[in-house]
């Protein structure tokens, strides 16, 4: 066992929250690290912003004194206008950190209706603007900023440096189990070759730990090994969506017949319909965008 993968504590500092999305536990997580301040590592989905809220009240800890998003997708930060419009409430500001090349893809969330999980709200607040080597001071624990694109243009990876976790967000893909590994080429904006120099990037960090948004903390030697993994994974993916290129548009077929080539049958009925058609449509979608089709 080499992950973490359920809610609570994954170091001194650090608790994973699940948050439940589309009411399936273990496949999106928050992370909040508790120093002399509170951040959170990205923000969640609005639909969960409510649960959120109370998981983090549950856990002494709302309002954080401030949230560092990976990137802007909309599973990431869409929870943003509610839990600061609810901290202002209780008198305080949540200070809200990103990558400055985020920051207009925050204000305008627009291009996630790619996703088809709207209505999507614009990131209103302000936005304090992070780049490469970039610090977050957390009054006893330090997060340094790596910029990671290539699953997304404004993603960033975050570096505790006290306990040596990096939150990697989905810059590697989402490996919500030791058998599911879904991989990073998801619309609008894959780009495979600044993905794989993320991955050398990644490399060369001292750290012992990975945090995934999807889904929990890699120790041991996983944590290493994952980075290559991610690659293989990549690969196996996109031969399997090369060989099902006539079908992309046909969601029912590749749920049924693509899917269960690298999701064993037995994994994917656990999950809702919903889930099943977003992983199907998003990974076409990202593949039929790289391949301009």
């Amino acid at each position: 066992m080499t992950a973490i993968r359920k809610e609570g504590k994954v170091n001194d500092d650090t608790t994973l929250i699940d948050i439940r999305m589309f009411g399936v536990p273990n496949i999106t997580a928050l992370y909040l690290i508790e120093s002399e301040k509170k951040c959170l590592i990205d923000a969640g989905t609005h639909t969960e912003a409510r649960k959120i809220l109370r998981q983090l009240k549950e856990l002494n800890a709302f309002p954080p004194d401030m949230i560092v998003l990976t990137h802007s997708h909309w599973d990431h930060c869409q929870a943003i206008p509610f839990l600061s419009q609810r901290a202002k409430k209780e008198g305080k500001e949540i200070e809200i950190y990103a990558s400055v090349e985020a920051i207009p893809n925050l204000r305008d969330q627009s291009y996630n209706e790619v996703f088809g999980t709207g209505p999507f709200n614009n990131i209103e607040v302000d936005i304090i603007p992070l780049k490469e080597g970039d610090t977050v001071d957390l009054d006893g624990i330090t997060l340094k900023i790596f910029e990671t694109p290539g699953h997304m243009t404004d993603h960033i990876a975050i570096l505790d440096e006290k306990n040596k976790n990096l939150f990697v967000g989905d810059a590697l893909g989402d490996k919500v189990s030791d058998i599911v590994f879904v991989p990073p080429f998801v619309p609008p904006n894959w780009d495979k070759d600044k993905y794989l120099n993320s991955v050398d990037k990644l490399k060369g960090i001292d750290y012992d730990t990975i945090s995934l948004s999807h889904f929990g903390l890699i120790h041991g030697d996983e944590a290493k090994s994952i980075l290559d993994e991610s690659i293989t994974n990549l690969n196996k993916w996109w031969r399997l969506f090369e060989e099902n290129i006539e079908n992309l548009d046909n969601i029912p077929y590749m749920i049924d017949k693509a899917l269960p080539e690298l999701i064993p049958k037995s994994e994917l009925e656990k999950y809702p319909q919903k889930l099943k058609e977003a992983i199907a449509y998003w990974l076409s979608e990202g593949f039929k965008i790289s391949k301009g089709i």
